[in-house]
């Protein structure tokens, strides 16, 4: 028979027939201006490609130094195929970006830092640039010292030591706050320039995860993606307490709205609609507040990146209920999305300019290999759409106002003088204000206190007040009776800020400064400021103070809320108290060793078995994100057997049930670092069993060392 007569048999009702079109094809790479039409914007606005590849490639953030040049991290090492193999080489890359033309697009790039593991943290500071990477909480300052675009000068800016676990539960943001504080995410302490050296103290849990911004008034923007939080502790500077209020989020907050179809969720057909989009937050991150001028109709409002999702949600703070409820601006829409499979947006900026700047990994996969291990949901819709061939692309965008074009004049702050970056502090623009004041501190030039305090005293614009108190505060210039004066304020933001920023004072229980408060209590009708007074005092040891006020304001619309958290505050931190007494008896070594445990499960393991071991429910399901520890016989039995799924994980059905994914693998980390947070969970929320040692984790870890796969239980028994 003819060749072509028979392929003609074999193909001919699949020639009569529409053509399908592959999923690959649905997946497929786009070029930034074939994207940038599938991304939906709200009317009278407009994207603009800042830059691409291969220009940057893998960009996970970007900064700008005082002079306006802009900063790229690179995770080049990232998901290269959907094993995560070779993560850790030391490839991976800070780009310098300079826009020559000030018309928003990058002219000349240069690497600034090469040969890094997964950079994860950046700050520039003066004409240093600091950078954290991953696997490690130690800081390195970089400097460019002949101005060719690349730094010549590392120097260790923090020793803060190793640390391991999956790279997508490590410390990220490293801002510099309002308070002038550096805050990360992952870390229950906070850095500090103080006459030029590095201070460090605690400042609050923050127990977020990629990504974190502040407001005006120092709230930060945070979430966590593996509990699925699109925002949390937002109520208060988290120095304070991490604030959780009833109806925090309005309701179906957390539902999203994408137009993709792709359904590459952790969460399976769980986190999926019937046409395949995302229902849920699942992979919410880089969190922000935008605090440009150039769409001052969006000034304040929260944001969060949703790369699962495709999408971008614009969230407006509510204070009518007397407390901070986030509201969805775009209504059952959201306020950026794109049909593009690898649009996948990852961090989230205000710019020099006032705009707002998009980091767009774009990419096929946007989960890290503990998540998508061969078997798994997500591994199968990976291999299913060949998403892993989309790799080694970037973009960054911003977005500005449909009739923008005028062009932008490079900032140069690093050459002014100290007089003329004053006025700075005055501009709309949160990025310059927040960048001088942070120039005018490290510079710790003393003899600019007179000329910041006449300012302060001339000013009306409140927001620039508060900026230069907390400069005063930062070049240690603050005297106690220029704080009383500020206290009196009748500007209540200000007012505000001067009650914090005393609060060294109140330690130290001074008089004057307590009894301004305490007539503040007496006669106060604002109710703002009352707040700040009880969040000043309530860890303090003006006892008198307290009492007057739980007295006076115990049954307040609003200000029992703050009272109820300060009382589950301290209920939880007498439990604490009585679990580490009542360990007391087992010996100081073991104490110390709960203690340290108590410390890396708050930081990693509670996000999926919850704070009190029974594990963390999948928002809107009757689904946990993993199994409990508490009471568990697989924590509580054979000590080899628990050790082998710390160090390399566990899938499938668990007594019946299934997951949302595999267990991580706590392989990177220490053995030291496993014996303790075995021990702990062995011996918590009822649990009570023999301490693992370090050698144990040894032993174990030296007779399974090829093993790379999760276990089973099956294998286990």
């Amino acid at each position: 028979m003819n060749k072509k007569f028979l392929s003609f048999i074999l193909l001919g009702s699949s020639l009569m027939a529409e053509p399908v079109v592959s999923l690959y094809e649905q997946v497929k790479a786009l070029s930034p201006t074939e994207s940038m039409k599938t991304i939906q914007v709200p009317e009278g606005y407009k994207l603009q490609v800042v830059a691409s590849e291969p220009m940057i490639t893998e960009p996970v953030d970007c900064v700008w130094d005082a002079n306006g040049d802009m900063y790229v991290i690179e995770m080049k090492t990232y998901m290269q195929d959907a094993d995560g193999k070779g993560q850790y080489n030391k490839t991976s890359r800070v780009m310098k970006l300079t826009d020559l033309d000030g018309d928003g697009t990058m002219d000349k790039s240069s690497v600034f830092i090469d040969g890094l593991v997964l950079p994860r943290m950046i700050l520039p500071l003066d004409d240093r640039i600091l950078v954290c990477e991953t696997n490690t909480f130690d800081i390195y300052a970089y400097r460019d010292t002949n101005g060719d675009g690349s730094a010549d000068e590392k120097t260790i800016w923090f020793k803060g030591g190793r640390r391991g676990g999956n790279l997508e539960h490590q410390a990220s943001g490293l801002i510099w706050n309002i308070d002038n504080w550096i805050y990360t995410t992952k870390s229950d302490f906070s850095l500090k320039i103080v006459d030029g050296k590095v201070q460090k103290a605690f400042r609050g849990n923050l127990k977020g995860q990629w990504g974190l911004g502040h407001d005006d008034d120092g709230n930060l923007a945070i979430g966590a993606a593996g509990p699925e939080k699109s925002f949390e502790y937002f109520q208060a500077p988290v120095h304070y307490s991490n604030y959780r209020f009833p109806n925090e989020l309005e309701k179906d907050f957390n539902k999203v709205w994408p137009i993709d179809n792709i359904p590459d969720t952790q969460g399976g057909q769980r986190r999926l609609r019937e046409d395949n989009t995302l229902n849920h937050v699942t992979a919410a991150c880089g969190q922000t507040v935008y605090r440009g001028e150039l769409m001052p109709e969006f000034y304040g409002n929260y944001l969060l990146a949703e790369p699962v999702g495709r999408l971008i949600r614009m969230t407006k703070v509510d204070t009518s209920l007397g407390f901070k409820q986030m509201r969805n601006v775009f209504p059952n829409s959201e306020f950026i999305r794109s049909t593009d499979a690898n649009f996948r947006p990852v961090n989230l900026k205000t710019g020099p300019d006032g705009a707002l700047y998009i980091v767009d990994m774009y990419r096929g996969i946007i989960q890290e290999g503990n998540w998508t291990k061969k078997g798994s949901y997500l591994r199968n819709i990976i291999d299913q759409y060949g998403l892993a061939k989309n790799i080694q692309m970037g973009r960054i965008y911003r977005l500005i106002p449909e009739d923008y074009s005028a062009k932008f004049a490079r900032p140069e702050i690093l050459k002014k003088s100290s007089e003329e970056i004053i006025p700075l502090l005055a501009m709309k623009n949160g990025w310059m204000r927040s960048t001088a004041r942070k120039i005018l501190i490290l510079r710790n030039d003393k003899s600019i206190v007179p000329l910041l305090k006449k300012a302060l005293s001339k000013s009306t614009n409140t927001q620039e007040t508060i900026e230069i108190l907390w400069t005063l505060e930062g070049l240690q210039a603050l005297d106690k009776d220029f704080i009383l004066t500020q206290i009196k304020s009748s500007d209540e933001r200000l007012a505000i800020h001067a009650i914090r920023s005393s609060e060294s004072l109140i330690e130290e229980a001074d008089k004057d400064i307590l009894s301004e408060l305490k007539n503040i209590i007496k006669n106060a009708q604002s109710k703002p400021v009352l707040t700040q007074v009880f969040l000043s005092l309530k860890d303090s040891n003006s006892h008198e103070n307290l009492k007057e006020f739980i007295a006076k304001y115990e049954q307040d619309e609003i200000l029992k809320h703050h009272l109820a958290q300060w009382r589950k505050d301290k209920d939880e931190k007498r439990k604490k108290q009585e679990q580490l007494d009542a360990l007391a008896g087992k010996g100081p070594i073991f104490q110390k060793i709960m203690t340290a445990g108590d410390k890396h499960y708050k930081s990693l393991c509670f996000v999926c078995h919850g704070s009190n071991g029974e594990g963390t429910p999948m928002a809107g399901t009757d689904t946990m994100l993993a199994p409990p520890l508490k009471g568990s016989k697989r924590v509580l039995g054979n000590k080899d057997k628990l050790i082998k799924i710390a160090l390399h994980g566990l899938m499938g059905p668990i007594d019946g049930k299934t997951y949302p994914g595999a267990m991580e693998s706590l392989a990177s980390h220490d053995d030291k670092y496993i014996s303790e947070v075995l021990t702990y969970i062995r011996n918590s929320w009822g649990n009570s069993a023999k301490l693992i040692s370090p050698q144990d984790v040894k032993h174990t870890r030296k007779h399974n060392k090829k093993r790379k796969m999760p276990w089973t239980l099956a294998e286990l028994k």
